[in-house]
């Protein structure tokens, strides 16, 4: 009998996990329950900030580490207590800088730091303590541009030129420095005691957005979430999930773990 691969699936969240439009979540919980009972980790690998994050860790039953910002930070425990890697630029920076181009080129755009935790509600659908928490970045800026496209590709060029780079989510664009979600995801793959795990492990990725396309092109299993407007990514040899989320998430989830993958076959789960 060949030997089972360990799993450990990095997932989005707004698109990917919950609904595009009503943030639904409850259908995911059985198979999360499911994979925890089958020493299978799944970690959130999302735009959302470490503190949005913790209440959905709760929502969702999770004890794994969380990666925020695009990959710019992770929170995990080990023996020491709770751990913070950051990756990304401090956002002070970041604001800063975003607050001096604009002024000086007379760009329109507009990002969290500008708005009122109303303002993120109407932007996001967001309940005000939800927004609250959206409000606390540490490494990345979500912006809504108004301005011209021949402007758009000029301000990315002279992100890059002070060490930022624009990253194009599910609903924002996303300013940062330059790391991914797969710079996060290969840090945990290099310190696997963070997950409890040891030895070699096959990487599932799920997600819906631009910021995912790392992630997805990173791990040894991409699946393809339906995206909210627009196209969806195109991932050579990912799987696409006919379903959004959460019943899709569900769905492909099911399928992958069926899939023979490389030397190793992945089983279907005990209950």
């Amino acid at each position: 009998m060949l030997k089972s691969k360990q799993i450990v699936i990095f997932t989005d969240l707004d698109g990917t996990v919950l609904n595009h439009h009503d943030y639904s979540y409850e259908a995911v919980l059985p198979l999360l329950e499911t994979l925890k009972n089958n020493r299978i980790p799944v970690v959130l690998n999302s735009s959302k900030t470490i503190a949005e994050l913790e209440i959905w860790q709760n929502r969702l039953g999770l004890e794994t580490p969380m990666i925020a910002e695009n990959g710019g930070v992770i929170r995990y425990k080990n023996q020491y207590g709770l751990q913070t890697k950051l990756i990304g630029m401090p956002y002070q920076d970041i604001r800063s800088t975003l607050k001096h181009l604009r002024k000086v080129n007379g760009w329109q755009f507009e990002g969290f730091g500008d708005w009122t935790v109303a303002e993120v509600m109407n932007h996001t659908q967001l309940n005000s303590s939800d927004a609250v928490l959206a409000k606390e970045r540490q490494v990345t800026e979500p912006i809504l541009w108004h301005d011209s496209e021949t402007n758009l590709q000029t301000f990315q060029t002279v992100l890059a030129v002070v060490g930022l780079q624009l990253k194009k989510g599910g609903r924002f664009y996303h300013v940062m420095a330059k790391h991914d979600k797969a710079d996060a995801m290969c840090y945990l793959k290099h310190n696997l005691d963070i997950l409890n795990l040891q030895g070699e492990v096959t990487m599932l990725a799920l997600g819906d957005g631009g910021n995912d396309k790392s992630m997805l092109e990173f791990a040894d299993i991409a699946i393809v979430m339906p995206a909210a407007c627009g196209e969806s990514l195109i991932i050579e040899g990912a799987i696409y999930a006919e379903n959004e989320a959460p019943n899709g998430w569900v769905e492909s989830i099911q399928a992958a773990l069926r899939t023979p993958l490389g030397n190793g076959v992945l089983y279907p789960l005990s209950r």
